[in-house]
């Protein structure tokens, strides 16, 4: 009795609706709306009821929607109307989108993006550049879209407009998992919305986006977190919506299938058979009657699971689906084939290949008759602007008119204009007197500009002779730090031979790792030059991104990890938690190379050196500790400057102090700071600091 009361109340419910577009969408009633708005003053009151009017028929009656939407753009340019010509460009985009021109539907948006922007018009430029993400996405410009809803989100999370930003977190997160390939990124923005929904309350919308997790899950094949999120979105499902409780339940039965669950799978299955027959929905009612039959199959009953996909696909072939059609055929191939019923299969295989056929034919059809509209659409646009270039001549004609009227009096004005002359040439002489006043003050100005520019010049070649004592600074660098360990290799070269003839191996070994300590400073001082010259450009590349600083720290210590073992030294890393920075990869790289490289030089045999990481709200701190000979007190405020002095490591290693200029310079251009903490005799700790990757911000 129950179930007869509900599908008459579907019923009623349905037919006064129907009723309710019929009467909404009827043209007598069109027609009336449009002579009311039309009847209206040219304001700017009748600029937003003819865009709201067209926005109204942009679905059903997309022709009138353009007339409208064009009505309302041509008035708010007369009246010089900027919001109005924004709002009506947004719509009549909307109307193009619904007509399948998506190119002339971008150009109206854009068009209205331009302008909103001009007005500073914050939430509209939102709502358009998410309109914008959506038209690239259907003709498929997928990284356009995604930079679309990127900005649009930004926007919205600057004027916190949560609604926005709750269908912009969604839409992205769709886009990511209509790729297919971009799971985790349509997880992470799915998580997002979710964060905010629950802050903002929107139970119903928690319910959807808990459903959205669930299926990409079920897409990844992680059915056991597909299954936890289906549970959670039932604590948010409203009783009285049948259509998402019977998404709900049939889902919940594809996952319990394929968690192998039967008699749950079968379960929730049932529960969305009998939703289906309440709501009249058959389209869904093919997919759990399909799904109890490979339930039962897979259970062994095989001639009730048969039963079942065959009434699955007379369903489908009742409510003439096709697609539906195609996919229950080949299920039965494959399950009469599987039963050794060749006979059957081939029957199957047969049908699989006709239906094939008539959805090509079927797809070639509506190919056709898209054409057919579009040629009856531009046809339509074609009489339009036919209509309005009429409409312009007719104004042409009123101008010429005002025109040969305006001859007419031209005459009477010009005796009037003669007796004003005479009065024009006595103010002349009054007017040069003045210019002659504004020549002489830009004489001035023009003279303390020249002055200015001498001192300029002044300052620049003051700058131009410090740059040269830093060349010739740099070049004793390179005279002194590349000839020593030139000189080293050249001396190891020579011995290399010897010791070999000698057999003494050990001596080799010795010398091998002099050798690689001196090809290393070597690389290193090349290395802090070719970044010099690039400072000195300004061509460094500065390109900051999401780091996970332990990963890349890892990465810099095992590079010199076996450094640090030629002189027996302990090598040491410890972090509280892993954080993620926002900074360049390749200066990072160089700051630890230097600072370890300095390290190392300066440790005396079987000491140790530590690097450790740590965080605050804001910023992430990194620190490299030695216990090697530390500085005087004299020298810490020169160790950050270029050539502060040569200066020997524990082994006899040379250098002049360009790394940690380098330190310094990179760590300042990464918007962090640089400290250090020496006593002479016990070590030296030198920290930097980092900025934390921020999601909003960066």
């Amino acid at each position: 009795m129950k179930k007869i009361i509900k599908l008459f109340l579907f019923i009623v419910v349905g037919l006064v609706i129907a009723q309710t577009q019929v009467i909404y969408s009827t043209p007598d009633n069109l027609d009336s709306l449009k002579m009311k708005v039309r009847s209206l003053q040219d304001d700017t009151l009748k600029v937003l009821e003819l865009a709201k009017l067209s926005k109204r028929y942009s679905k059903n009656q997309a022709d009138s929607s353009l007339t409208l939407g064009l009505e309302a753009l041509d008035l708010s340019r007369k009246l010089g109307y900027q919001y109005g010509e924004a709002y009506s460009s947004f719509i009549l985009g909307i109307s193009y989108k619904y007509l399948g021109d998506y190119n002339k539907s971008i150009e109206y948006a854009e068009n209205a993006y331009n302008i909103f922007n001009h007005i500073k018009n914050e939430p509209y430029k939102a709502r358009v550049l998410n309109s914008l993400g959506n038209l690239y996405k259907r003709k498929g410009d997928f990284e356009k879209a995604i930079v679309n809803f990127t900005i649009s989100m930004d926007i919205s999370k600057r004027i916190k407009d949560s609604i926005m930003l709750s269908a912009l977190y969604n839409n992205i997160a769709v886009l990511y998992y209509e790729l297919g390939n971009r799971h985790e990124q349509s997880l992470e923005y799915h998580k997002l919305n979710l964060e905010l929904l629950k802050k903002v309350g929107d139970k119903g919308n928690i319910f959807n986006c808990y459903m959205n997790l669930g299926n990409v899950y079920k897409d990844m094949n992680d059915n056991e977190k597909a299954l936890d999120y289906y549970r959670q979105s039932l604590d948010y499902l409203e009783e009285n919506n049948l259509y998402d409780k019977l998404l709900l339940v049939h889902n919940l039965g594809t996952v319990y299938e394929k968690l192998k669950k039967y008699e749950l799978a079968l379960r929730y299955y049932n529960d969305a058979i009998e939703l289906e027959k309440i709501m009249g929905n058959k389209g869904m009612l093919v997919y759990s009657l399909q799904g109890v039959g490979n339930v039962l199959l897979s259970q062994g009953s095989f001639v009730e699971g048969e039963k079942y996909l065959l009434k699955s696909y007379t369903l489908a072939k009742e409510i003439g689906d096709l697609t539906k059609q195609k996919r229950l055929v080949n299920n039965l191939k494959k399950v009469y084939e599987k039963q050794g019923n060749y006979k059957e299969s081939l029957k199957y295989l047969e049908i699989y290949d006709d239906i094939e056929d008539s959805i090509y034919n079927i797809n070639y059809i509506k190919q056709v008759t898209l054409l057919e509209q579009k040629y009856e659409t531009e046809k339509k646009l074609q009489q339009i602007a036919f209509l309005e270039k009429e409409n312009e001549i007719h104004k042409l004609e009123i101008k010429n008119k005002e025109i040969e009227n305006k001859q007419k009096s031209f005459q009477r004005n010009v005796l009037i204009i003669a007796v004003f002359v005479t009065i024009l040439l006595t103010f002349y002489f009054a007017l040069n007197s003045k210019k002659r006043k504004k020549i002489n003050m830009l004489l001035i100005k023009q003279n303390k500009k020249i002055i200015d520019q001498r001192e300029e010049i002044g300052k620049q070649n003051e700058e131009l002779l410090d740059s040269n004592k830093t060349k010739d600074k740099l070049f004793q660098i390179i005279a002194h730090d590349l000839r020593s360990p030139l000189v080293s290799m050249d001396s190891i070269t020579q011995l290399i031979p010897y010791w070999i003839e000698e057999q003494d191996y050990e001596s080799l070994k010795k010398l091998s790792q002099t050798l690689e300590l001196s090809v290393n400073n070597v690389l290193s001082l090349i290395d802090n030059l070719l970044n010099w010259a690039l400072n000195q450009q300004g061509k460094f590349p500065y390109q900051p991104e999401n780091l996970k600083l332990k990963e890349n720290i890892i990465e810099t210590i095992e590079v010199y990890k076996p450094i640090a073992e030629i002189k027996n030294i302990d090598l040491k890393f410890t972090f509280t938690k892993d954080v993620r920075v926002f900074a360049d990869k390749d200066m990072l790289f160089t700051v630890m190379r230097n600072l370890l490289n300095n390290a190392i030089k300066f440790t005396p045999e079987h000491g140790q050196i530590t690097v450790g990481i740590d965080s605050n709200v804001q910023f992430a701190k990194v620190w490299v500790k030695d216990s090697g000979v530390g500085i005087p007190k004299g020298r810490k405020e020169e160790v950050f400057e270029l050539a502060n002095g040569i200066h020997k490591g524990t082994s006899g290693e040379t250098g002049k102090g360009l790394g940690l200029f380098f330190c310094k310079e990179f760590v300042t251009m990464n918007n962090g700071d640089i400290f250090i903490e020496s006593q002479e005799g016990r070590g030296t700790t030198i920290t930097f600091t980092l900025p934390l990757f921020n999601l909003a911000e960066n």
